[in-house]
């Protein structure tokens, strides 16, 4: 299997360490361009880790709507909004999942302060469904938030879903490096 990809293994990866750069434009459209040509030209040997990211997107659609309840009751009354640009960047993970997917990318907007609201935010709230929202934005969870969800009684099973979730992420993670990075 990696034989067949030893040539694409050559190519730099600067953008798969993490430190993926949303303020650079270029970097951030070479690291599309890739995940787009890797999952066209060998969506054959990537069949885990589309199972892996349809499961991370069933999972997300499970808390969905435990999640929408809370943020409709906290986020409103909110002086301190926390749907900032800082939230609202897709990483190397994210990017993996959506390519994964089949899924057509938002345009990211370039620039701009951490502290601005995410481009992504409207008046009646996130303009993204969340099973593509930013893995920065769908995991993050402010005191007011974090503390009212702890108060009900699906805290438990939504913990565990989280959980669950962050295994699949970690999976879908390593997966895709063992077949397209490999071992060196």
């Amino acid at each position: 299997m990696f034989a067949e990809l030893d040539p694409l293994r050559r190519l730099k990866h600067e953008w798969f360490t993490g430190k993926l750069n949303y303020r650079d434009r270029n970097a951030y459209n070479q690291a599309v361009q890739y995940l787009e040509n890797l999952f066209c030209g060998y969506s054959h040997i990537l069949g885990e880790v589309k199972k892996l990211a349809w499961n991370i997107k069933c999972g997300i659609e499970k808390i969905n709507p435990f999640i929408q309840q809370c943020t409709e009751i906290i986020c409103p009354s909110c002086k301190d909004v926390c749907c900032t640009n800082k939230h609202g960047y897709y990483n190397y993970e994210d990017l993996i999942y959506l390519h994964a997917l089949g899924i057509n990318l938002p345009e990211p907007k370039f620039g701009g302060n951490d502290s601005d609201p995410c481009h992504f935010l409207t008046p009646v709230g996130c303009s993204l469904d969340r099973t593509i929202r930013p893995s920065g934005c769908n995991w993050y969870f402010c005191d007011s938030l974090s503390d009212y969800m702890e108060k009900t009684s699906r805290h438990y099973w939504f913990d565990t879903c989280l959980t669950e979730l962050a295994e699949l992420w970690l999976k879908l993670t390593a997966e895709f490096n063992d077949i397209v990075i490999g071992q060196d």
